[in-house]
């Protein structure tokens, strides 16, 4: 339970701090379409690929190799993302680029219940805007998250390979580094529930996301999530 308890208390430091700064806060509603797949091509490799739209939002495609051990995977890999000059709902879109790398521990705590526990860094290199007007280059911005999360199975049927089960997690999201004016970026609760169907997961749920856009200015994003992640593993060869 360490690992959890560090991880509540860093999430618990930084959203207080955070909300402690508020002066101008706009709410707004979102849908979040996601699809992810994880193909096990070796007992130890896997190669995951994630897309997710958020309509007047942002788009992004993912893809990394992850190495596996017993509790833990390291992943590393590249992403794409169409995102909105701000946070507020607009029609300018710039690139970005993101190579990006985690490590992952999986920790069970009992035969339902899953701890997961994760940090991911993201090196954005980020399209830049001169006045309105898309511009040639690039800046430069690190940033890192820190993500809690517990999954409770609810029911399970081994002959049929089905499960439900429920999840809780929060991420912090922050900046470091030059160019950086806002060391927080983003504070994320989400909340869901699911059933997996052999190697299909239906993830239905809420996600309460609270995004800084400038100095004391945030956007509090109520967001309805809809996923789907799909796990596939090589075939063996027949004897």
């Amino acid at each position: 339970m360490k690992p959890f308890l560090a991880g509540l208390t860093l999430t618990t430091c930084i959203v207080i701090a955070s909300y402690g700064q508020v002066k101008e806060v706009t709410s707004r509603q979102q849908l979040w379409l996601g699809y992810m797949t994880s193909f096990r091509f070796h007992p130890k490799y896997s190669w995951w690929n994630d897309t997710h739209f958020v309509p007047k939002g942002f788009f992004i495609v993912r893809t990394g190799l992850t190495r596996h051990w017993d509790k833990v995977s390291v992943t590393g890999g590249y992403a794409f993302l169409r995102i909105p000059v701000s946070s507020s709902v607009n029609e300018l879109h710039r690139n970005e680029h993101r190579p990006w790398g985690q490590a992952s521990l999986n920790l069970p705590l009992s035969s339902t219940v899953l701890f997961t526990q994760r940090i991911r860094y993201d090196a954005r290199f980020r399209q830049d805007v001169a006045e309105g007007v898309l511009q040639p280059g690039y800046t430069f911005v690190n940033r890192i998250r820190f993500f809690t999360g517990v999954r409770k199975t609810l029911y399970r049927d081994e002959e049929k390979q089905r499960q439900f089960f429920v999840a809780v997690g929060t991420e912090v999201l922050l900046n470091f580094g030059r160019n950086v004016s806002n060391t927080f970026d983003q504070f994320r609760l989400h909340l869901s529930g699911g059933v997996q169907v052999q190697n299909l997961q239906y993830h239905v749920g809420y996600m309460n996301r609270f995004v800084q856009t400038g100095n004391a200015r945030y956007v509090n994003n109520h967001t309805l999530t809809l996923r789907v992640t799909h796990q596939l593993k090589r075939k063996q060869a027949q004897p």
